[in-house]
């Protein structure tokens, strides 16, 4: 820990420590209830956190299919003894090792009796069947493939939501004001409105529609005189017969290998979970979220032909884009030139209504995949992209390399392959420019405690893929050369070290670095977990990258280094059955050329869920202070049922959030949710159009959801 990190500690930690320390204590005395089942939410809430402050994206990045899924395997826990390779991939609490040694049992000594018996098999120890246990079984029968399809339609659970969501301070775009230099305000109305029907049937089939309008866009009139702004609508059937594997129709996802190609949805990438590197989803998955340019819109199928399995899938999406020139321009023509794509998915005033829907992203693609269902895997993948417009790129040195024309190819062939302790998995694509990107990686199990991985990418700088989500540093596969080396040691029950050394290089230029470019990236967490009921950690991590800068008086940018450093103790106490008690203290010191950002985050929750009683609360009081931007934090909230947010804390000031959920009866259940962020020192918040005059921003929402 350096100088300046000490002085961190001594200068942000004086008036808040204590009150951290009277929670903390709080917490450890009434601890002494009877134990409860440990909530795994914990673990993946760091996973979630870990990604956003990587990957640096905003608070709307959606999640929710992860949480949907993990939800139905509670409720129906997958069969150990019947399942096959993929839906344990698919779950994401079992590594590739362990999903070899589990075959390797079962197909030697027959079936489990008890789920206790996996302690038998190497990689598989009491924590983790503790961890895995709300989601499989070892007892029940394999789902009927020859289930009569009229039967999967009618029968099964059926949810409808409806959702409310509102900013109670007035912001500038909704004023109508005729201000100086803006001729633009938000048209529609000030509140954001979603609507959701899900029909599934034992996780086989699924079919349904989701309606969203964000605030600000029209609603029936105007731009959206035909209702909402957002309409989405899936058919989805999974295990039809031995043929039919896979069929979507409206709205689905596509995955392939390990995301240089595409890759949908969440992606583990670098964070505590050092050595979780692989991409478990399922090549086609059905579409029930609310981005409106992350998915496909067509048909897909994937055909089984015994060891081997053939994904076709075909799209045309209308997307957002960047009209050039669109004032002078008649948008009904049929070629029209764009400058960028829009992923915000916002519709509110006029140059944003311009952009919607301006041209069409037309998508092909193929997957060959071959498993044996015990150690080997290879795919082959295939994605021809076409727009109905020309890319016109705004060049600059940085971009240079980009894609810029109208149609694109990618190829790609990816692998895994599981020999006792070790397991390897790849994979390598090229793009119809000659690009070439590859991402290899090892995963030993030294033995039950040890876990090491080891991973190398090189993205070439003339590699281009528009649907890239892969590992690294950045997400495009792209302009990147690294190393990584993650570590698991668990000595003990209650113990665990987890690590990681990520070191890469930009060879060419890129966005705000005007020169080839290295970073280097570490991280250290030390966990104790009691039980399945308390978790804590300690977590230190630092980034060290190049970045412009001027220097003195000189109008040329030179690389200088900015060097952050974070540290986290968390605490996760299940203090009773009802009662969870969370507390975080959080330390960022930023430091680019002498100029230091300090910033620091504490906050308390309170978990409440009463067995008996159809009220349940969670809340939270946060107190935050930051230099500036550059030394912000990211903390997950609770929110309401398959929904949450990972805001980000920065400046000076408090946040709290209160969620209650009531169960009318086993079908009906209303929510609702109040958040409110106090800035002590800024008279304004927000900019632009979401400009709010004074220190408060207070977000309201109110869900309903019927089950039947």
């Amino acid at each position: 820990m350096n100088f300046q990190l000490k002085n961190l500690l001594s200068s942000k930690l004086n008036k808040s420590f204590l009150i951290f320390l009277f929670c903390l204590s709080a917490n450890v005395v009434i601890s002494q209830e009877k134990e409860a089942d440990h909530d795994l939410d914990v673990d993946h809430i760091q996973v979630l956190e870990d990604y956003f402050q990587d990957r640096e994206l905003n608070e709307a990045f959606d999640f929710n299919t992860l949480y949907e899924e993990l939800e139905y395997f509670k409720r129906k826990p997958i069969n150990l003894n019947k399942t096959d390779s993929e839906s344990l991939r698919e779950i994401g609490l079992f590594n590739e090792i362990q999903i070899s040694s589990l075959k390797e049992y079962l197909s030697k000594n027959g079936d489990l009796i008890s789920i206790y018996e996996l302690q038998a098999i190497p990689y598989f120890d009491l924590k983790t069947i503790y961890a895995i246990r709300p989601y499989v079984t070892v007892s029940g029968d394999l789902d009927d493939i020859n289930t009569p399809l009229l039967q999967m339609l009618s029968k099964g659970t059926n949810e409808y939501f409806i959702r409310v969501e509102k900013v109670l301070e007035d912001q500038l775009g909704f004023t109508n004001e005729q201000i100086p230099d803006r001729n633009d305000f938000f048209k529609g109305i000030p509140f954001d409105l979603y609507s959701r029907f899900k029909h599934n049937y034992e996780n086989r089939l699924s079919y349904g529609f989701t309606l969203e309008n964000d605030a600000g866009e029209e609603l029936f009139k105007g731009s959206n005189s035909n209702g909402f702004d957002f309409y989405s609508g899936h058919f989805y059937l999974k295990d039809l017969n031995s043929l039919v594997k896979t069929v979507a129709i409206g709205d689905y996802t596509v995955s392939f290998g390990q995301g240089l190609i595409v890759h949908s949805g969440f992606g583990r990438g670098k964070s505590s979970a050092a050595v979780d590197l692989r991409k478990n989803r399922r090549v086609i998955k059905p579409y029930t979220s609310v981005d409106e340019n992350l998915f496909n819109r067509g048909a897909a199928v994937t055909l089984g032909f015994a060891k081997i399995e053939m994904s076709l899938f075909a799209s045309s999406l209308k997307r957002d884009a960047n009209i050039l020139q669109a004032d002078s321009l008649d948008l009904d023509q049929e070629e029209l030139e764009f400058s960028s794509l829009q992923n915000t998915g916002f519709h509110r005033t006029n140059a944003e209504i311009i952009d919607e829907d301006a041209i069409t992203l037309n998508n092909v693609g193929l997957n060959f995949r071959f498993d044996n269902e015990r150690n080997l895997k290879l795919g082959l993948n295939g994605l021809y992209t076409t727009f109905d417009s020309s890319f016109e790129r705004n060049l600059r040195p940085d971009n240079i390399f980009a894609f810029n024309t109208d149609q694109l190819l990618n190829v790609s062939v990816d692998y895994s392959y599981t020999y006792k302790n070790l397991h390897l998995f790849g994979e390598t694509a090229v793009s119809n420019n000659g690009g070439i990107a590859s991402l290899n990686t090892a995963l030993f199990g030294l033995n039950q405690k040890i876990y090491l991985a080891i991973a190398h990418r090189d993205y070439g700088v003339r590699y281009q893929a528009l649907n890239a989500n892969a590992f690294g540093e950045t997400l495009n596969a792209n302009n990147e050369r690294g190393i990584y080396l993650g570590l698991e040691v668990q000595p003990s029950y209650n113990w665990k070290f987890s690590a990681y050394v990520d070191q890469w290089k930009h060879p060419w230029l890129r966005f705000a670095v005007d020169s080839p470019s290295v970073g280097k990236e570490y991280l250290f967490k030390l966990l104790y977990q009691k039980k399945r009921k308390l978790n804590m950690y300690l977590q230190y991590r630092k980034e060290i990258k190049d970045r412009n800068g001027l220097r003195d008086d000189e109008k040329t940018n030179f690389l200088d280094t900015q060097v952050k450093d974070n540290i986290r103790f968390h605490v996760s106490n299940k203090v009773s059955k009802t009662l969870e008690l969370r507390n975080r203290i959080d330390f960022t010191l930023f430091d680019f050329r002498g100029s230091v950002s300090r910033g620091l985050l504490i906050y308390q929750d309170i978990i409440y869920k009463p067995k008996d009683f159809p009220v349940s609360i969670t809340s939270r009081i946060a107190y935050f202070d930051t230099d500036d931007f550059n030394s912000r934090a990211f903390a997950f909230e609770n929110d309401l049922l398959y929904a949450f947010s990972i805001p980000i804390y920065f400046n000076k000031g408090t946040r709290y959030y209160i969620n209650l959920r009531y169960r009318a009866n086993r079908h009906l259940t209303f929510e609702a949710r109040i958040a409110q962020t106090h800035w002590l020192d800024e008279p304004t918040i927000g900019s632009g159009l979401n400009l709010i005059e004074g220190q408060n921003r207070t977000e309201v929402k109110g869900q309903v959801r019927l089950k039947f």
